[in-house]
């Protein structure tokens, strides 16, 4: 699961992916040719040119005129070889913490590096959030942006698989890491949202590799149309939040299998009859046929889930996007130079 880079295990883990593709229907949105996994050779980053003394803790990183931190967790272990990089972005009102809870462990054990941005806090009148639109709007933060330094300075400083840079998140943090499946495709192999997704009107590139995992009974962010009545919605009280309300009101009422049938028609599937299996008796995992580019979409329903972070003997939310991005990592060719 997202182990630091063996030259060995890809094209065992692929050629295991086919059989259980076979047997099972599991491994991603299809079944994989070995050789689309086992050929993605890594993409060293700049970093791995120089011996880093980079430690995990927490950073600072001025853009676009705003200070902003993140945290950073780098294995004390590390083979030298290049290594898997995943982004953690939180939800609204929340923080860095949130996901450094589920991932820092895995991080530590499994051998790659994690980093959790903080939201952006303008002016401090404003509840910590993402911006996930890709307008131009004077009081929204340039997350964007701000990802893309973040990258160049670890990058620059740690030595990082370009291939393999992947990235989840919660409620706006999952609205968030769908909009860089779409700005920054070039640079994120594939991302993993719960409980909230979004796909901005000027998407463009290449088709992203998407989990989608979301509660069946979530009044913050509605599952299906029949959610829109019963809404309780992303409130924002305060005055400097008028901003983040505009944005928000722009995807509030579309449900999430609007979202991710158009991440499917987005990524070149098929909308016939998609593959629908069951996970223990509260999960229903729904598989797009014949994307384009390796771009699988898939959505886990967890029946009666509300807004939170699924984690359960039937679902493992960060097991099973951790598997999902070591099954798609970057093409070559889509590496930005």
């Amino acid at each position: 699961m997202l182990r630091a880079f063996d030259p060995t295990a890809r094209t065992v883990g692929a050629c295991l992916c086919v059989v259980l593709a076979v047997v099972t229907g599991a491994c991603g949105g299809k079944s994989h040719d070995a050789s689309v996994t086992a050929g993605s050779a890594p993409s060293p980053s700049r970093g791995c040119a120089g011996t880093s003394s980079s430690k995990s803790g927490t950073f600072s990183l001025r853009h676009d005129g705003l200070d902003r931190s993140y945290e950073i967790v780098v294995p004390r272990k590390r083979s030298g070889a290049p290594t898997p990089l995943v982004l953690g972005y939180h939800g609204y009102l929340g923080g860095s913490y949130e996901l450094r809870g589920r991932l820092e462990d895995r991080a530590l054990r499994d051998g790659f590096v994690a980093v959790f941005p903080q939201g952006s806090t303008v002016g401090s009148t404003t509840p910590a959030y993402f911006n996930i639109e890709t307008v131009d709007e004077s009081l929204l933060a340039d997350d964007v942006g701000f990802t893309r330094a973040l990258l160049d300075r670890v990058e620059a400083d740690l030595c990082i698989d370009r291939t393999r840079i992947y990235a989840l998140g919660f409620s706006n943090g999952g609205m968030f890491v769908s909009t860089l499946a779409c700005t920054l495709n070039d640079r994120i192999a594939a991302v993993a949202p719960v409980g909230g997704v979004h796909l901005p009107p000027d998407c463009d590139g290449r088709p992203v590799p998407i989990l989608i995992t979301h509660g069946t009974a979530d009044r913050i962010v509605p599952f299906d149309e029949t959610d829109l009545g019963r809404l309780d919605g992303l409130v924002v009280e305060n005055p400097g939040g008028l901003a983040q309300d505009r944005m928000f009101r722009k995807v509030e009422r579309t449900p999430v299998t609007s979202w991710v049938e158009s991440w499917a028609r987005h990524n070149g599937c098929s909308l016939d009859a998609p593959a629908i299996t069951t996970i223990g008796s509260t999960v229903e995992r729904t598989v797009y046929a014949g994307c384009e580019g390796d771009g699988d979409v898939v959505l886990q329903a967890v029946d009666g889930g509300f807004h939170d972070w699924p984690t359960s003997p039937t679902l493992d939310t960060t097991s099973r996007a951790l598997v999902f991005f070591e099954e798609h990592p970057l093409p070559r060719e889509a590496l930005d130079r």
